[in-house]
């Protein structure tokens, strides 16, 4: 699995770092960049596009200097199996201090995030690049 690739691929880069839960990160954060991973299920594709819209419109991505780096589809799977509803995506972010603003901000956090509950099961993740 994808996610199991990523953070093996961090650890073997990374061996003294022990990744850090968002909520246990609020005194700290790094000015590196870094992708945010989405990655999981979607199980109601029309709210998981009212989720996007909104996110769009509202200019979270815009302000935060970030921005999409895939279309969260394979293009092909070269090897295992996925759900046809599994996706991936990458968000390129200026700095982890970015991303945790991104995520805890109260639009994102009040407004944008509860349209997307029930709509998927996913795990997002930061990773530094290299």
């Amino acid at each position: 699995m994808i996610r199991t690739t990523l953070t093996a691929v961090a650890l073997a880069t990374s061996p003294l770092t022990t990744p850090v839960i968002a909520s246990d990160n609020t005194t700290s954060c790094s000015q590196k960049p870094v992708v945010m991973v989405v990655d999981g299920v979607t199980n109601d594709p029309q709210q998981m596009a009212i989720y996007g819209q909104a996110l769009k419109e509202s200019g979270l991505h815009q302000n935060a200097g970030s921005y999409y780096l895939n279309d969260p589809r394979p293009l092909r799977i070269l090897e295992g199996n996925r759900d046809q509803n599994h996706v991936t995506l990458l968000i390129n972010f200026p700095s982890e201090c970015a991303a945790i603003d991104f995520w805890n901000s109260p639009v994102y956090r009040q407004k944008i995030k509860p349209l997307r509950k029930n709509a998927g099961d996913y795990t997002i993740e930061l990773y530094r690049l290299l």
